[in-house]
C-alpha cells in the first residue's frame, strides 16, 4: 500500500476509460482529497454534531454518528493563531459537453466514484453527493420553524465532512437573484471560507459550523463569480476544438467497444483506488501531523509576480492536499511539504488556467475603456454591469483586486478650480502618455 501512487494510478483509470484531456485535472481532485482530509485533521476535534459532547442534545439536536473525520486532536496547523480552512472547491468552466461531469462523476458518482462508500454512514468513507439541480438558501443552510428549530435537511449540515458536487454551479447563482434566497450568496461565500452558517430568523437561530467541500461545473455563458466566490474556488478550464470533439467521438466508440477482461481489470483499479483514499483518510485521522513546513522553493514560487496575493492561500492548500496523498505517509512528526517535479506542474497548469478564466474580465474591461478617461463612479457602475452581475459593492472589490496594480491603470484627481468634490478619474493607457479627459457616458451619448 505504501508504494501506491494514487495519482498515476488515477491518471492510468482515466486513460484506461479513454476520458480526453485530464492528465492536468485529475491531480487538482485528488489534492483537493488532501486538503479536505488534512482540513478535517485540524479542525474536526470540535464537531457541532458530536453525540458524544456535552454540547449537543442528542435527543434535540442534530447529529452525525460514527463521523470517520470526528477525533480528539487538538490542532496542530494555526498561521497568526488562527485556524486557516484547507479545502479546496473546484469550479470547472466548459462547453456544453465538454466532460465536466465526467470528471465530478469520476469521483463522486453513487457506487462507482473513487470517493463514494456505500458505508460511508457507518463511518467507513466520506460521505458524497451529487446535489440538485435546483435548490433554495433554505435548502442549502436551513431555515427555522416557529418552535425555533431548524426544519427539513439543509444540505450543507448533512454533508458536513463530505463532498457536493454540482453538475451546474448556475443553481447556486440563480438562487441568490430569487427573493426567497437573496442570502444565498452571502452563505455560500462563509461556509466555503471558514465553515460558519450564521442567520438570525425571527423565530430562533440557525448557527452550525460544516465542513464540506464543493466540485462543481458551469458554462462559459453562465460562469459568473461574484467578488469572494473567486477566492474561495480553484479554477479549473476546459478548452474545446473541433480535434477534441472528434477524439470525444472515438472515445466514445472504444468506451462501447472494450473487452469484458479490461474492464473487470478497470473494475478492480477502481476498487484499488477506493480502498487506498479510504485508508489514507483513516490513517491520518488515527496518526496526525503534529505540524507543517513548506520549503522554500514554493514560497520562491508564490512569490511569482503572476500570483495576486489572494490567491497565494490557494496554492499553499494546493500544496498541502498534494503532500496528503503522497504514496507514504508519516504521522505523529511535522508534514514536509517539497516542491518536486509533479507538484511544480500541477501548480504552473493550475496557475494558467486561472489566469486564462480569470483575466478575460480584466481584458474585457481593457478592451473597453482603453486610452479613456473615465469617472471611477462611471466606471464602477459599468464594472458593476459587465461583470457582478448589478452588485456596487461587489464592483469595487473587483476593482481593487483586478485593476489597481496594473502597468496600464492608474488613478488620478482632475486639475478643476471648482468648488465640491472633484472625484477621481481612472485613466486607461500608458501612464507616461497624457491621455485626453473624455467620460465613459459622453463618449457613447449618454
Amino acid at each position: 500500500m505504501s508504494e501506491f501512487n494514487v495519482f498515476d494510478k488515477t491518471i492510468e483509470f482515466a486513460q484506461r476509460n479513454y476520458f480526453i484531456g485530464v492528465e492536468d485535472k485529475i491531480p487538482i481532485f485528488l489534492c483537493s482529497v488532501g486538503g479536505h482530509i488534512f482540513n478535517c485533521l485540524n479542525k474536526c476535534s470540535r464537531c457541532d454534531f458530536d453525540p458524544d459532547s456535552p454540547l449537543v442534545d442528542e435527543e434535540e439536536d442534530f447529529i452525525i454518528e460514527n463521523c470517520p473525520l470526528r477525533h480528539d486532536n487538538i490542532p496542530f496547523y494555526t498561521p497568526m493563531s488562527q485556524l486557516p480552512d484547507t479545502r479546496i472547491h473546484i469550479l470547472m468552466r466548459g462547453a456544453k459537453g465538454s466532460g465536466k461531469s465526467v470528471l465530478i462523476l469520476m469521483f463522486l458518482a453513487e457506487g462507482t466514484g473513487l470517493v463514494y462508500n456505500s458505508n460511508a454512514d457507518l463511518g467507513q468513507g466520506m460521505r458524497t453527493m451529487m446535489g440538485a439541480n435546483s435548490i433554495t438558501e433554505a435548502g442549502m443552510f436551513g431555515s427555522v420553524d416557529e418552535e425555533g428549530d431548524i426544519t427539513g435537511r439543509p444540505i450543507a449540515r448533512e454533508m458536513c465532512g463530505g463532498f457536493l458536487g454540482f453538475e451546474e454551479f448556475s443553481s447556486m447563482s440563480d438562487a441568490s437573484k430569487k427573493d426567497h434566497s437573496m442570502d444565498m450568496k452571502n452563505q455560500l461565500l462563509t461556509s466555503l471560507d471558514n465553515g460558519r452558517v450564521q442567520k438570525a430568523l425571527r423565530a430562533g437561530w440557525v448557527n452550525y459550523t460544516t465542513r464540506y467541500t464543493v466540485w462543481a461545473g458551469t458554462q462559459p455563458a453562465r460562469f459568473e463569480l461574484d467578488s469572494g466566490l473567486d477566492r474561495r474556488f480553484f479554477i479549473i478550464d476546459i478548452e474545446m476544438d473541433p480535434e477534441k470533439e472528434r477524439q470525444y467521438k472515438l472515445a466514445q466508440h472504444a468506451q462501447a467497444n472494450m473487452p469484458v477482461g479490461d474492464r473487470t481489470e478497470l473494475a478492480n483499479l477502481n476498487i484499488q483506488i477506493k480502498d487506498w483514499i479510504r485508508q489514507r483518510m483513516h490513517t491520518a485521522v488515527a496518526n496526525p501531523p503534529t505540524g507543517i513546513m513548506f520549503d522554500d522553493d514554493i514560497m520562491e514560487w508564490i512569490d511569482r509576480p503572476d500570483v495576486r496575493s489572494f490567491e497565494a492561500d490557494l496554492f499553499r492548500r494546493m500544496c498541502i492536499g498534494y503532500a496528503m496523498m503522497q504514496p507514504t505517509y508519516q504521522g505523529g512528526e511535522p508534514l514536509i511539504i517539497r516542491l518536486d517535479d509533479r507538484l511544480r506542474e500541477i501548480l504552473n497548469q493550475s496557475l494558467a488556467m486561472r489566469r486564462r478564466v480569470m483575466d478575460a474580465d480584466v481584458e474585457l474591461v481593457r478592451a473597453a475603456f482603453w486610452m479613456k478617461d473615465v469617472a471611477k463612479s462611471q466606471l464602477l457602475k459599468e464594472i458593476s454591469r459587465m461583470i457582478t452581475s448589478g452588485d456596487y459593492q461587489s464592483a469595487k472589490r473587483w476593482l481593487m483586486e483586478n485593476l489597481e496594480g496594473q502597468g496600464w491603470y492608474s488613478e488620478v484627481e482632475p486639475s478643476v478650480k471648482r468648488r465640491g468634490r472633484k472625484g477621481v478619474i481612472c485613466r486607461f493607457g500608458p501612464t507616461s502618455e497624457a491621455v485626453e479627459p473624455v467620460t465613459w457616458g459622453e463618449e457613447n451619448g449618454r
